[in-house]
């Protein structure tokens, strides 16, 4: 039995609310779970089958919360692509993982060689009569296909079964004290693996789901539980202090993504809001270690039932949200080294008696020797009270082989007095080799990155490469 059929036949769960929608509309589990039923319907009368590739190519609504469902359901493979790429690409990606069905909010996008999808809540909510569609329950095949945020250039599709993801939230819910009684917001986008640590939660525990409405923030102060990036983080507390709200119900917000500054997290503290710093990954179906955020900057412990060590400071992982492998060539391919492990290329340490990331090995370049890792070098920079957002990169040097560039967002715009006084501050805190010799203003990229959780690098980096032309 799927958990939306469990919850829904539950004494104890099938009146209770199972979610808010965007206009603030309840449905308990017991109508939640026929939507989905429903839907799966009309999908198989759409022609979606057992082993069937969908692809959502749209921005978090009810719609793809039931479509993602759905899709499970009937024993498919979904997977969710950022709405802000390009059609071609789009088209690519469905082609390079076997998909031949797609769902857009977008009516008028016509995908060539797939099967557009079509929904409509409000004729579900009318047909109760539909008979069940359902494919025989298989925790562990596979059910998702996750993008990775692609350092390379190429995003691979990463695959997770059901039990992939239920290991991950066990972990997550036991972190954070989520329960049946708790909401958590539907804060991040469901084609990443972090939105969809928020769909396992919510399902794991019978809990409340609520989708945003139209004034983000305040859908926030509604929840008890939210995932955030740092940046959300700060605009979340930027609203509070805009708006001189006192009271709120959120009292648990899992912070990722990025390095995530302590300074934030000390302000929610002051608000009464635990907070907590994680490190997660892709192919290990999100968040793998967590901590109440505190003063250090480390990421705690492993969550239950997860694995490290450490092979010349880079980390390996196994256990917990342990994905299947890759999709590659209509088969999955094993993410695992001889080994046994997943070998993540993160490079970190034991400090203190918490698990610390240094950074990439891919993002190190060498500067007159010296092994130059940027992450270690931006979060310093993160730590000065004007910088919002900050990467550092190589720049080609004659003398050196390269030299660190920084292109960074201040909070109260770019302009030379802060660069000089941020350079001052810099001269006991990094070593001369490590200190940025040019800042570039962030604004002036014309990558723009409003609906992803995390920047891509590689296309920042070929961004600056055309301001400076030098940069490797």
């Amino acid at each position: 039995m799927f958990l939306w059929h469990k919850h829904a036949v539950s004494a104890q769960s099938q009146d209770k609310v199972a979610l808010r929608n965007q206009q603030g509309e309840v449905f308990t589990w017991k109508v939640f779970s026929k939507l989905v039923d429903n839907v799966a319907y009309y999908l198989h009368n759409q022609g979606v089958i057992e082993n069937s590739g969908i692809a959502f190519y749209s921005k978090n609504s009810m719609e793809v919360v039931l479509l993602y469902l759905a899709s499970i359901q009937l024993g498919a493979r979904v997977i969710g692509i950022n709405p802000a790429f390009p059609i071609e690409k789009m088209q690519a990606l469905c082609r390079e993982n076997d998909i031949q069905f797609y769902y857009s909010q977008d009516l008028l996008i016509d995908i060539h060689h797939l099967i557009p999808l079509k929904l409509s809540i409000d004729s579900y909510l009318l047909d109760k009569g539909l008979p069940l569609i359902t494919f025989h329950i298989k925790s562990d095949r596979p059910a998702t296909m996750t993008l990775t945020s692609g350092t390379t250039g190429n995003p691979k599709a990463i695959v997770h079964s059901m039990q992939c993801h239920l290991d991950n939230a066990l972990g997550v819910c036991k972190l954070v004290n989520f329960t049946s009684n708790d909401s958590w917001l539907l804060s991040l986008p469901l084609y990443h693996v972090s939105g969809q640590g928020i769909i396992w939660r919510w399902l794991s525990v019978a809990g409340e789901l609520h989708l945003p409405k139209d004034d983000f923030y305040s859908s926030i102060l509604q929840v008890t539980h939210c995932s955030l990036v740092p940046t959300q983080l700060q605009r979340l507390l930027d609203y509070i202090t805009k708006h001189n709200i006192t009271e709120f119900n959120t009292k648990h917000i899992l912070l990722g993504g990025t390095y995530i500054p302590t300074e934030l997290t000390a302000k929610l503290l002051a608000l009464g809001v635990c907070s907590y710093s994680g490190y997660g990954m892709t192919e290990m179906a999100s968040t793998i270690s967590a901590k109440k955020s505190d003063h250090l900057s480390g990421v705690g412990n492993l969550l239950i039932g997860r694995q490290i060590k450490f092979v010349n400071n880079e980390i390996w992982l196994r256990g917990a949200g342990l994905a299947l492998g890759y999709w590659k060539a209509g088969k999955v391919v094993s993410l695992l080294n001889k080994e046994g492990w997943l070998a993540t290329k993160d490079r970190g340490i034991w400090r203190n008696g918490e698990l610390v990331i240094l950074g990439r090995m891919d993002n190190m370049f060498i500067s007159g020797g010296e092994n130059i890792y940027p992450e270690e070098i931006e979060q310093v920079i993160l730590k000065y009270p004007d910088i919002e957002q900050v990467f550092v990169f190589p720049i080609s040097d004659k003398e050196f082989g390269n030299r660190p560039v920084a292109m960074i967002k201040l909070k109260n715009g770019f302009n030379q007095k802060c660069i000089d006084d941020l350079q001052y501050w810099l001269m006991d805190k990094l070593e001369k080799f490590k200190r940025p010799i040019q800042y570039v203003d962030l604004d002036r990229v014309k990558y723009q990155n409003s609906n992803q959780i995390k920047i891509s690098r590689v296309l920042l980096q070929k961004e600056l490469a055309l301001l400076l032309g030098n940069v490797k």
